[in-house]
């Protein structure tokens, strides 16, 4: 069981494939997305359209809407099945999944050895060092900072990539990571020599 439809879920289903699973169950908290754009995905947002992925063309069973409740061992450590329950969604007035509720009636147990979380997060862990110093946080509960300094709310403290961004892909945390550290060797040295991907250090040598 795969519990996530994105594209880390994808990446699950396609080496389950290769390690020769017996069966591969991919599953999606949201409903089934339309296969083309709709009046709340105008153009030129991202399109949340179905995607089917070469991992799912080498096999595998889709389900969206459901939730999963429970993880059933079998007494010696080792999992044999998930608690599974199908959802309702109600859309909001644009058209988008707004709210759901669990379908009455629908929860059923469903054998499973191997369960892949492939859910992603909502934003970073709060408790520990996003709590302790008390920086500020955005609307969606991922640390605020500044899109080109990568400061927060406390000068000398700065965030990138999924703590600032919030869920996002390994590229964009290379490259933020990369950003930030700049901007720190500026902050303490008043200048830096590291690359910058608006202006590469041979350009400005050059320049």
């Amino acid at each position: 069981m795969v519990i996530g439809g994105g594209d880390t879920g994808s990446d699950c289903v396609g080496t389950s494939n290769r390690h020769g699973a017996i069966s591969i169950t991919q599953l999606e908290l949201l409903p089934k997305p339309p296969t083309e754009r709709t009046s709340y995905m105008p153009l030129p947002t991202y399109p949340m359209i179905l995607k089917t992925s070469t991992s799912h063309e080498e096999g595998a069973d889709r389900k969206w809407a459901i939730a999963t409740k429970e993880f059933i061992g079998d007494g010696n450590g080792n999992l044999k099945a998930l608690k599974l329950v199908d959802l309702q969604w109600t859309a909001s007035a644009d058209g988008r999944p707004a709210r759901f509720t669990e379908v009455a009636g629908s929860e059923r147990e469903v054998p499973c050895e191997l369960a892949f979380l492939a859910m992603g997060f909502v934003h970073p862990q709060h408790s520990g060092m996003v709590e302790d110093p008390a920086v500020e946080l955005d609307e969606r509960g991922n640390v605020k900072a500044t899109e080109k300094a990568y400061q927060t709310s406390i000068p000398k403290v700065f965030a990138a990539g999924d703590m600032r961004r919030g869920q996002s892909l390994v590229v964009w945390a290379i490259s933020e990571g990369r950003e930030c550290a700049r901007k720190v060797d500026e902050f303490l040295m008043g200048s830096s020599q590291l690359e910058s991907k608006d202006a590469s250090l041979m350009a400005m040598m050059l320049g």
